[in-house]
Order: structure tokens, then sequence, then C-alpha cells
């Protein structure tokens, strides 16, 4: 774990050191007129355990939202902006969840009403119902940290509380380690299973990993036949109106401290994005064997 903590400290550093600059120059991202999605994992105060947010902490980050005059809004005016045009509050801001960890119906839905805040889950249909790890958990779980998935029957409890369910494939892996029918059917099957479970629509979809390294062109070609009108990557950035919708960039969120949250935010940091391009993504995977911190 002291790899993991070091390599978050370095993270907060670049991110800090960077933001500060392009803050001080006057970069704004895209503005106030831009979409910011933040991207959380577990929300969970379990020690040693990457991908986290402390619950007190993702509480304080939710509190400065409405500190800085950011509008947290739903799905459904995401949809509207780009499937209609029907614009935005200036400075909207969508939070999202990956992988569906029970950590967000136990912790996160708390922290979310009290701030009336809605939200939107992408839930891997391979890990509803199943006491297995996902793929990037599996060395976690064998030092003992165990972070649980969500059931079926958990699912309309969420959406009730504000938590949309949309899709994130099956077995969360990248489309782009697939063949091109095995992708087909992660995209359409987990749109097909998770309507029939909610009786409704599901109009997003978030790519595993989401770097411009784990999905292909082709597979937006797949999203719209099945489909979807809004994809997400983990691609940094805001989002403009002019933003293809199936290529929607994301702000991954960790323990931050609360001036590199605004700086985020900000559109300050936007830069780093150079580390979710193909080349990046493969500078990272030598950095993090380097730190003895690789994850499938």
């Amino acid at each position: 774990m002291r790899a993991e903590r070091l390599k978050q400290l370095l993270k907060n550093g670049v991110y800090r050191s960077l933001g500060e600059v392009a803050s001080g120059l006057g970069v704004n991202g895209e503005g106030d007129r831009a979409l910011r999605v933040l991207m959380y994992h577990k929300i969970n105060d379990l020690d040693g355990n990457p991908l986290s947010v402390p619950v007190s902490l993702f509480d304080e980050q939710m509190a400065q939202l409405a500190e800085l005059g950011y509008r947290v809004v739903d799905l459904d005016a995401v949809l509207a902006h780009y499937v209609d045009g029907v614009p935005l509050p200036p400075r909207a801001v969508l939070i999202t969840f990956d992988d569906g960890y029970r950590d967000n119906l136990e912790n996160a839905l708390d922290v979310l009403r009290r701030h009336g805040y809605p939200a939107v889950l992408f839930m891997p249909i391979g890990y509803l119902d199943t006491s297995l790890p996902l793929p990037h958990e599996e060395h976690l779980a064998q030092r003992g940290v165990l972070n649980r998935t969500l059931d079926w029957v958990d699912l309309p409890e969420l959406e009730r509380g504000g938590i949309r369910v949309e899709a994130h494939g099956i077995s969360h892996r990248p489309l782009a380690d697939l063949e091109l029918d095995e992708a087909a059917r992660e995209i359409a099957l987990s749109k097909l299973r998770l309507e029939d479970a909610l009786g409704r629509p599901v109009r997003a979809f978030a790519y595993v990993k989401g770097s411009e390294a784990h999905y292909k062109p082709v597979h937006l070609s797949l999203l719209r036949q099945a489909g979807y009108d809004l994809a997400f990557t983990s691609v940094s950035g805001a989002n403009s109106p002019r933003t293809d919708p199936l290529r929607l960039h994301r702000y991954n969120v960790e323990p931050y401290p609360a001036r590199t949250f605004e700086l985020v935010l900000a559109g300050a940091c936007d830069l780093i994005a150079v580390k979710d391009t193909v080349t990046g993504t493969y500078a990272r995977r030598v950095l993090n064997a380097a730190l003895g911190t690789s994850t499938k």
C-alpha cells in the first residue's frame, strides 16, 4: 500500500501544480457553459483501497459543488442537451459512478440525498448477484480487501433514491480487448437486460477504463445500432455542445484536497488529458509497473 499512497501523492502534486500554473494563466477549460462530468468509483473508508473516496471527503466535495456555484443536473438534462439541443444551466455538473460497488448504495446514496443531487451509476451486469471481485479488484481480494458489488434487487432502490442505472457492459473488459462480435454482444445485451429489469429505456453507456486506447471508432457504430444516445469515456476534460455525445469526457475524482478539486472543476487541469491518449495510456502502464501498482 506504500506504493499506492506514493502514487496518489504524486498524482495530487501533479494536478495541483498543473492547475495552479494554468489558473494563473487564465485557463478555464470550456468555460461556464461546459458540462463537467465527475467519475467516482468507491465511496468508503477502507484502508488500502485504491479508487476509493472517503465518505466524509465525498460529502465535502458535494458541498463544495454548491459553494463554487456549480449546478448538478440529471441524465435527462444531458440527454435533452445532446439529443434535442436544450441548453444546460451554467456550470452544469453530472455525477457518475462506475462499476456498481455496493458502497454506492450504502454510503454515497445518503450523501447525495442530503445534498439533493441526482447521479448515474454504470453497472457491468456480469457482476450483479455475485461475490466475485471485479478483475482489477482481484489483487485486493487476495489481501482481504473486499469491495462487494450490487445485486439485481438493489437497482430499484438506487433509482428510487435518485441514482439512475445505465450500462457498462457485462464482463468489465475494455471493448478494444474483445473480438467485434463479443463487443457487440456486451453493448447490446447489457442494455436489454437492464431495460428488462428497470422497465425503461437505457440510453447511456460508459466505456470500461475509457481512455482512447480502450475503445475504437467501430464501437461507436455498435452503440448507435444498439440505441444508445450517450457514451462516456474517462478522458479528462469538460464537454461543450460540440462534443461528440458518444465520446463525452469525465473527470476521475480521487481523494483530492479541496483546492485541487476546485482546479479540476475549473478546467485548469485539462491538459492532464494527455494521459488518456493511446500513448499516454501505455506510459501509465509503464509507470504502474515501476511502482508495483498494476492491475488488470
